[in-house]
């Protein structure tokens, strides 16, 4: 073959390629498959959750309202007590003469006054009305001395104002304690409160009577259940947030003063709101976008989440309507040129009733 028969072969053979490769580069791109689900909505029961710590309901430190030597303890270090028990009773010889006097004078006094006034009954003109009236002072004076004593005695015991549970005493049998020294402590166990504070955010949910659940270290497999029973009127200065109390059944007593506890408040129940699959939001930088599908045509949207429900979904607070298509696969490959191909839709979960935390932030899934 000659040198032009070859050219004329190749030039031949590119004249009839040209037309084939403007049809390729003519050809539609092909849409892209997806899978979506419908914008749901679900009965949402918002929470918070702190740390806190467990208080007891009623705590006193017991003393006695007199100085002297202690005779008598009936109860050991920790020992349950009921109200009205003795606890401790201070060498009361001296308190004890001092009322016996006294009755002796209140005797004397009621004695005297009762036989001027049988006197009087056979002999009226006996006795002058003043001389009268000075006896029966003389009896309301031993009555008063005889109480103030009677109240005196009682400082040298003291009684368990309540049911509840007793700390390490500090003296022993024998030794002089002084007035007003804590001789030991008393605690009521059951129930308890669990004492944390929450922000100013969450205060315009938090209601008295809402349900708290609470776990302690000591028993982790354990969850104890209360009742909101205050919210602080005023918030913190120093820590700018809320103090609330809840009480908590403890009939067990388990728990204990002193204890760390994580808690968490159901602050709102009932309350409708769309929700979404997390791995449909998308980010980039600070903005959280889903792709919509309408007809083959999917349109970017982008949202303002909610609180994550723990189950795989996201509130979705702003940006979108209930029954929506949102793409949950296959959303990576997408612009705003693109065309879909829906290979299935999934249905949302039937369980319409979750508890979120506050605190989540609903993105599961970035893209740049």
């Amino acid at each position: 073959m000659t040198r032009y028969s070859a050219y004329k072969t190749i030039a031949t053979s590119f004249l009839c390629l040209a037309p084939a490769m403007v049809m390729a580069n003519n050809v539609e791109p092909s849409a892209i498959p997806v899978t979506v689900e419908p914008v749901s909505t679900r009965n949402i029961a918002q929470k918070i959750e702190e740390v806190g710590k467990i208080t007891a309901l009623d705590n006193a430190n017991l003393t006695f309202s007199a100085g002297a030597k202690i005779e008598k303890i009936s109860f050991n270090d920790g020992d349950a007590v009921k109200k009205g028990d003795v606890i401790a009773e201070l060498d009361s010889t001296k308190a004890k003469a001092d009322l016996d006097k006294a009755r002796s004078t209140l005797n004397l006094a009621k004695t005297k006054l009762q036989r001027t006034r049988d006197l009087l009954a056979k002999q009226p003109d006996a006795l002058s009305p003043q001389d009268m009236d000075e006896l029966q002072e003389e009896v309301n004076l031993a009555a008063a001395d005889f109480r103030q004593q009677e109240a005196t005695l009682k400082d040298y015991t003291i009684i368990a104002p309540f049911d509840g549970r007793l700390t390490t005493f500090t003296h022993s049998i024998g030794s002089h304690i002084d007035a007003s020294t804590a001789l030991v402590s008393l605690y009521k166990l059951d129930p308890v409160n669990v004492t944390y504070a929450i922000s100013q955010e969450d205060l315009g949910m938090a209601q008295i009577g809402q349900t708290v659940a609470v776990t302690v270290s000591a028993f982790p497999e354990q969850t104890f259940t209360g009742e909101v029973n205050y919210i602080a009127p005023a918030v913190d200065e120093s820590s700018g947030r809320v103090e609330v109390h809840a009480t908590i059944e403890n009939q067990e007593l388990v728990l204990a003063p002193g204890m760390f506890a994580n808690v968490s408040q159901q602050l709102q129940s009932g309350k409708a709101q769309l929700v979404v699959p997390q791995n449909a939001v998308l980010a980039n930088n600070e903005q959280r976008y889903l792709w919509v599908v309408e007809g083959d045509q999917p349109q970017r949207r982008r949202v303002e989440l909610g609180a994550n429900t723990n189950d795989g979904y996201v509130i979705i607070k702003q940006g979108l309507k209930k029954g929506e298509q949102v793409v949950i696969t296959g959303q990576q490959k997408l612009t705003d040129e693109s065309s879909v191909n829906v290979l299935s839709s999934q249905q949302p979960e039937k369980n319409l009733s979750k508890s979120v935390n506050n605190a989540g932030n609903g993105t599961n899934k970035e893209a740049g």
